[in-house]
């Protein structure tokens, strides 16, 4: 057995251990959805799910704001230190008493009473730390094991393919074989949750990035396909507790919350309707009035067709032909790899950074793609720009007997 998986193991079994002590020192450290009794009547709230509810309603009921309580690792397990601290002592023992000129129902008035419950005292500064460690601790533990545990049995969601062994192999299958981008494995924990997550997603005919939901699983593809949307969305905070470096800088998860957190509403509202018949979901798509534009200029065109004959003529560059023989994902990693590289002012074929790209490539005959490593990488599968009306028009029965989404 290889030395590093023999010590994972050994690690997994001593950390099995502290994870079951830390489930039950805690009581809903996981992410699930947990029952959670307010810490101040006896109203039970579903945390997280129901989170803008509860402390809705504790400001209206009970006057008390829980100072940033986004950055709180486990907000069950906080609501109930708390709820058993506030049976024992007064609510003035722990919180900050704050004086605002409105009630609760927003009506003026002066100097309203409201309790403030924050990291400003030291038990309450401590809970959280203990918190975050624990949620580290306790995810840690999990992936450790998820690493060494070849018990690990999963039909692919999207072709007949069964797996067995490790989950790698699996999320190696579903990134290589269908292009659905998580992540890399080495950062992702609890990952039977988040598959499963996904697969629900995908039965429901709904898309895993945007959320939307579909007639049927022909269209599903089509979209998830078109709109580059085989990827987590990283605004869904859904998802942040499948990522190890959330728990290990939470901080940095919060910053970018608070900093997507517009963006996020705008996203949740932009799908919110289903009963649109399918010419309506493809409108965006066929705008005559939006722009092609060549790979290797700023020359555009409304018709895909005349960019093409553009290419050919104006730069000797058949990309019908070039590409003839690569499936839909190359033909879009080709043309990203061919964005960035015109962005960058650099010679698509030798890499060379010049003013003149265009003379450059022209006299020295390099209007024509390099080696398919030095394209053919994941990180060209996300467009340079979001809005490239280019990948729209690209072939999409080139790869039909590779992409299983179509049903067993």
């Amino acid at each position: 057995m290889n030395k590093d998986i023999h010590d994972d193991k050994l690690k997994s079994e001593f950390q099995n251990d502290s994870t079951t002590n830390l489930r039950t020192q805690f009581v809903g450290l996981e992410d699930d959805s947990f029952d959670t009794q307010c810490l101040l009547c006896d109203i039970k709230f579903n945390l997280p799910t129901n989170e803008k509810q509860f402390l809705s309603h504790l400001f209206k009921n009970h006057r008390l704001i829980i100072g940033d309580v986004w950055k709180i690792a486990s907000l069950p397990s906080y609501i109930h230190y708390w709820r058993v601290k506030f049976s024992e002592q007064l609510l003035t023992t722990f919180c900050t008493t704050v004086l605002m000129d409105c009630t609760p129902d927003g009506k003026p008035s002066k100097n309203e009473v409201y309790y403030l419950l924050s990291n400003c005292i030291s038990e309450d500064k401590t809970l959280r730390d203990e918190l975050h460690r624990a949620k580290l601790e306790l995810a840690l533990a999990q992936q450790s094991q998820e690493r060494v545990d070849e018990s690990f049995k999963r039909g692919c969601m999207f072709c007949r393919r069964e797996f067995s062994g490790f989950r790698v192999e699996y999320l190696n299958h579903l990134s290589e074989k269908h292009n659905i981008q998580l992540g890399k494995p080495e950062n992702l924990v609890f990952v039977d949750k988040l598959l499963d997550k996904i697969q629900n997603n995908i039965e429901s005919l709904k898309c895993i990035y945007c959320e939307r939901l579909f007639k049927d699983r022909n269209v599903l593809k089509e979209h998830m396909r078109k709109k580059f949307h085989k990827r987590i969305n990283p605004s869904n905070k859904q998802y942040d507790q499948f990522y190890i470096k959330n728990y290990v800088e939470p901080d940095n998860k919060w910053r970018r919350r608070q900093r997507n957190e517009i963006d996020d509403t705008e996203e949740q509202t932009e799908f919110t309707s289903d009963n649109e018949d399918e010419e309506s979901l493809w409108a965006d798509w066929n705008d005559d009035s939006v722009g092609i534009t060549c790979l290797l200029c700023s020359q555009k065109n409304q018709h895909f067709t005349a960019i093409l004959e553009h290419m050919t003529a104006e730069h000797n560059f058949d990309f019908v032909k070039i590409t003839d023989n690569l499936n839909f994902y190359e033909k879009v990693k080709v043309v990203n790899y061919m964005r960035r590289q015109t962005q960058d002012k650099k010679c698509i074929y030798c890499n060379e950074n010049l003013d003149d790209t265009s003379d450059h490539m022209l006299t020295q005959n390099h209007y024509k793609i390099p080696e398919s490593q030095v394209w053919n990488q994941p990180i060209f599968l996300s467009p340079i720009n979001n809005t490239d009306s280019f990948l729209y028009h690209l072939d999409t029965n080139s790869d039909d007997e590779d992409d299983c989404m179509d049903g067993n």
